[in-house]
């Protein structure tokens, strides 16, 4: 049987993950072609998908550790 909490957290996690793989590729795209400023910014919208993609990951594992699905 599917769980639909799980496969939702994992759609989640999917999207977390690839917001965050985008968002390095920008910032490793803008290095030294970009102000300071722009580099900050950019590199704190990164720091930002790389929180909620870890924050989806734990909530994943936690829901499989609760409901053992």
């Amino acid at each position: 049987m599917r769980c639909e909490i799980k496969f939702g957290l994992i759609t989640d996690y999917e999207t977390a993950t690839t917001v965050f793989s985008e968002a390095v590729t920008e910032l490793r795209r803008r290095i030294g072609t970009s102000t300071k400023e722009e580099y900050d910014r950019i590199a704190r919208d990164a720091n930002d998908a790389r929180v909620k993609s870890e924050q989806a990951r734990l909530a994943l594992e936690r829901h499989v550790a609760e409901h053992r699905c």
